[in-house]
């Protein structure tokens, strides 16, 4: 009999050494990128979409999973690929040699049920290896808890009018996202032409490094990676994202140390970075920063209920000295995309976060490249040029 888990702690490749390194002083940035001049093994994968300079839509990555292409979508906001089984997975393998589990997204009320197993995946050339959800089923669960599995689906998650199917992709279902509004949270199903999966590559979202393919990368171009030669961690543009932490694809950044995540899985679980954001002009609230490229608009907590025309500062890590200074206008879902369209990072529309800080959606990636040291624990941003 198979356990029933969300995810469960595991620490596949967390036992490599990763060596500590040494803020280095600086006068004129007082938040300094480690020195990882003894790191060279990277590699830059463009976005399939990587024309979209403006962020509307999510970023996309060929990648190949049992020798058969398809497209992932790259969600910073979780962890965690899932694929559909049907792309080359043996079910009899799965019963007998993987663990059930299911994958909530509690915007879109999708649930994602089916079989957690090690799964090699190649981005690009750069292979990978973790936790995988290999689907099974899907259905509508507004009302999701682990003991009501929605055997039978709502109709509140599905297309009415607007989706249809077509000859040449077969069947097609859109999902509309009660929350966020994009039907990227959750790709486009289709029986024919590439397939898609939907890849979280973020860290402080709830399943530990274990799930994560960019924590989880084996080799690049054929050639193992070595702790020495390969720091792991990733950096996202405007065009790509680098993968394995250099002193070149960290140049320009400013840094600041996480913290591990309470009750961290293992030694490469690390929290969510610190901000604070002002509404108005209210006091700083101290809270979280997230920048989800899997959402279009907002979520914002601060010192006052969230109304619409509120002008909305958050400065990352604190407000005395930033790296990160971001300002947009609340606008409620009724008017999305219609406010602030001068504002390169402007988000669509802005509702409210349940705990204080921000996810400030994609639209930050107009004005920010951001990196992630996932063997070291350091988060940091690059302004762009303007």
């Amino acid at each position: 009999m198979h356990r029933v888990a969300t995810f469960f702690t595991a620490t596949l490749l967390a036992g490599r050494a990763a060596q500590a390194l040494p803020m280095t002083s600086s006068t004129e940035n007082p938040y300094p990128v480690p020195p990882y001049c003894a790191f060279t093994q990277s590699k830059f994968l463009p976005f399939r979409n990587s024309g979209n300079v403006n962020w509307t839509s999510p970023p996309s990555l060929n990648i190949t999973v049992n020798g058969r292409p398809l497209i992932a979508t790259m969600d910073t906001g979780s962890t965690g690929i899932v694929i559909d089984a049907k792309y080359g997975f043996n079910t009899t393998y799965l019963e007998k040699n993987c663990e059930i589990g299911h994958v909530f997204y509690t915007s879109s009320h999708w649930l994602q049920e089916g079989y957690w197993c090690i799964t090699e995946v190649d981005v690009g050339g750069v292979v990978t290896s973790a936790k995988a959800l290999i689907r099974t089923r899907e259905v509508c669960c507004p009302d999701f808890a682990d003991g009501d599995r929605c055997q039978e689906p709502a109709k509140s998650c599905v297309c009415q009018g607007t989706c249809t199917s077509t000859a040449d992709q077969g069947i097609l279902r859109r999902r509309v996202l009660e929350e966020d509004g994009d039907v990227s949270r959750i790709e486009a199903r289709q029986t024919a032409s590439v397939g898609k999966a939907y890849m979280g590559i973020g860290f402080a979202r709830g399943n530990p490094p274990a799930y994560n393919l960019f924590m989880n990368v084996t080799s690049i171009d054929g050639v193992p990676t070595v702790s020495s030669k390969f720091r792991t961690g990733y950096v996202i543009t405007s065009t790509g994202v680098w993968l394995g932490i250099t002193k070149s694809n960290t140049a320009g950044f400013s840094a600041i140390k996480l913290n591990l995540r309470e009750g961290h899985a293992d030694n490469r679980d690390w929290g969510e970075p610190p901000c604070d954001v002002q509404i108005n002009n209210g006091s700083w609230t101290r809270g979280t920063f997230l920048a989800d490229t899997g959402i279009p608009n907002a979520y914002v907590k601060g010192d006052v209920p969230n109304k619409e025309g509120n002008q909305i500062t958050i400065r990352i890590p604190d407000p005395s000295t930033p790296f990160g200074d971001v300002k947009f206008v609340s606008v409620p879902k009724s008017k999305a995309g219609t406010v602030g369209t001068d504002n390169p990072m402007q988000p669509t529309w802005v509702g409210t976060r349940t705990v204080p800080g921000v996810n400030t959606g994609r639209k930050f990636y107009n004005g920010y490249d951001l990196y992630f040291d996932g063997d070291g624990g350091y988060f940091g941003l690059r302004e762009k040029s303007k």
